[in-house]
């Protein structure tokens, strides 16, 4: 049966501000505490997690709003489930950020059960969008100049070598044959049991030479082939998890050449790093795991900068592929930036196209190196005078107009085109030219001279000859200050490496870390604080806090002394008639 409060409802007698002195208090009202409970709490997705649950029938739910707002907490704080049923009952100011009343039980299990909802239903980055885009509002933030960037972070799991992943691979699966087939396992070979009954970190360890290394990894592909043959016809293993990344770490490492099994020189980072977390993938530069992209604000005339998107990946994803989709989730909030900056890796030609279709400039440079040039002094089609309009070639460097102008425009299968400029200056013109050998102008064997290069070449050139000026270096400059927030949140939060693996898990964790950090951010900022100030000083009903919380102390104490004169008739008394804010307990027996 679902259990929810309103966090917008009122209590007659709030009793945190019996148990808080007038300074505690005050910190409550500046800390994330008081943004958490009069911002966040009541954006948090309680009617889709009650839909798990029957409206009326049941044992009733553990509040839902409480529930919602602890497993956005637990991935916030980096607490485990044991640590945030804790905090749920003996830490106050989490119950009065949660709204919850002194006195409140959960387990471990059930925190573990809430946050399995929040992952099956995949409501983190619904929590993320909400939050983000209400604390901008009350920021009333500038989201004109945002930065864009990615940092990579390490799910819950160990770093492998490749014949470190092939073993245990085997070593896993011969567990589970031990333990559920002994049979099985005691008819394999020998001196095969012996080399996978090391530990894990003993598997293969020995090998020290780069000659021994490659032995070693070869006769761990070798064991993999022929476990996954012995066992292939036998359905009660075929069908295990750990069968199955055996076939999947075979056919990503391994192939097979003259019918003998070989290790492959490259794999490309989209493989499986460790079979605990067969959604890990591999970055080159940076190393196993995951990463996201984070937007951010970065306007001098805000109070405080928010991240405004997230999009969480695996470690393998191009960072240039994050562009539009971290473009849509802006436009879906509201908070489509005027202007993005961001490192080389997003700058290419698609990008910029797309943004600029959606009314958003890409400071970025130009992704690649520039072409090297012929001469010191080398032009480029950026030099010619080209009509913005029709993009037609109305003169070359040296001012003289081309005897024809043609243009070529071809459909992509993306629905993208090409437009591809063909050129052709006087002969006599080009033959006296000084510029001539650093111009672009090609010189044909029949003595014609032609230029020619496609709309996305002339659009890289302006961008490579813009890149280099003082103008673009001054607004690039801002780009950098995204590095810091990715430093704290890593140090802070605790995003660098995370106590879940997997993509449901490792997602939910770091959407809340995000949205956690702008809570955090939020705090800071003087316009919210006067706001939540508003908002205590309208639910005591205009009265002074700390003396509202001297009078709910007293009378807490007059509830105490009159049960102690007259004693609860009721042999088993409800919670509802212990509480002491419940006035409506007095009159109920």
């Amino acid at each position: 049966m679902r259990q929810i409060v309103d966090p917008r409802q009122n209590r007659l007698f709030d009793p945190f501000h019996g148990l808080f002195a007038p300074l505690a208090q005050r910190v409550l009202a500046e800390g994330w505490q008081a943004v958490f409970r009069h911002v966040v709490l009541e954006l948090l997705p309680v009617s889709e997690m009650a839909e798990h649950f029957h409206p009326t029938i049941g044992a009733p739910t553990k509040e839902l709003y409480s529930m919602a707002g602890l497993v956005f907490l637990a991935d916030f704080q980096d607490w485990t489930a044991a640590e945030a049923a804790e905090a749920y009952m003996f830490r106050t100011d989490v119950q009065y950020a949660l709204n919850l009343e002194p006195g409140a039980e959960v387990s471990s299990r059930t925190v573990e059960r809430y946050q399995r909802l929040f992952r099956e239903d995949e409501l983190a980055g619904d929590v993320f969008e909400a939050v983000t885009r209400t604390l901008a509002e009350k920021l009333e933030l500038d989201v004109a100049k945002q930065r864009l960037d990615s940092t990579h972070l390490f799910s819950h799991m160990a770093t492998f070598g490749r014949t470190k992943l092939l073993a245990v691979a085997v070593k896993r699966f011969l567990t589970q044959v031990k333990r559920h087939a002994p049979d099985d396992y005691a008819a394999l070979p020998e001196d095969f049991r012996r080399r996978y009954e090391p530990s894990q970190a003993q598997l293969f360890s020995g090998v020290k030479h780069a000659e021994s290394r490659e032995r070693s990894r070869q006769q761990a592909a070798e064991d993999l082939l022929w476990v996954i043959e012995r066992f292939a016809n036998r359905p009660g293993f075929a069908g295990r998890s750990t069968y199955q990344a055996l076939v999947t770490i075979f056919h990503e490492q391994c192939e097979m050449a003259g019918g003998q099994v070989t290790v492959r020189q490259k794999t490309g980072g989209d493989v499986t790093q460790n079979p605990s977390d067969p959604d890990a993938t591999y970055d080159g530069h940076k190393g196993p795991g995951y990463q996201v992209q984070i937007s951010e604000t970065c306007s001098d005339a805000n109070d405080v900068q928010l991240l405004t998107a997230a999009l969480p990946q695996t470690a393998c994803a191009y960072d240039g592929d994050a562009v539009v989709p971290m473009l849509d989730q802006l436009e879906r909030s509201g908070l489509l930036p005027e202007a993005l900056t961001a490192d080389g890796h997003y700058g290419r030609d698609e990008n910029v196209q797309a943004a600029e279709a959606r009314g958003v400039e890409l400071v970025a440079p130009v992704a690649g190196r520039a072409p090297a040039p012929q001469t010191p002094d080398a032009l480029t089609i950026d030099d010619f005078a080209i009509d913005e309009r029709t993009g037609k070639v109305e003169a070359c460097p040296a001012g003289h107009v081309p005897l024809s102008v043609a243009q070529e425009t071809l459909p992509h299968d993306d629905g993208q085109t090409t437009t591809t400029t063909r050129v052709e200056m006087p002969a006599a013109a080009c033959a006296g030219c000084p510029f001539f050998p650093q111009c672009p102008i090609d010189r044909t064997r029949a003595g014609r001279y032609f230029a020619q290069f496609t709309d996305q070449q002339q659009r890289t050139a302006a961008r490579r000859r813009e890149q280099d000026t003082d103008a673009f270096r001054e607004r690039y400059a801002k780009r950098s200050g995204i590095e810091s927030t990715n430093s704290g949140l890593k140090n802070r939060l605790g995003l660098g490496r995370l106590r879940v693996r997997g993509t449901g898990a490792v997602f939910r964790v770091v959407l809340l870390k995000l949205a956690g950090w702008n809570v955090l951010r939020a705090a800071a900022a003087g316009k919210l604080r006067a706001w939540i100030a508003q908002q205590i000083a309208r639910a005591l009903g205009g009265r002074d806090p700390a003396h509202s919380g001297q009078s709910s102390g007293q009378f807490a104490r007059f509830l105490d002394h009159v049960r102690n004169v007259f004693p609860h008739p009721c042999r088993n008394p409800t919670n509802a008639c212990r509480n002491p804010s419940n006035v409506a307990s007095l009159c109920s027996v």
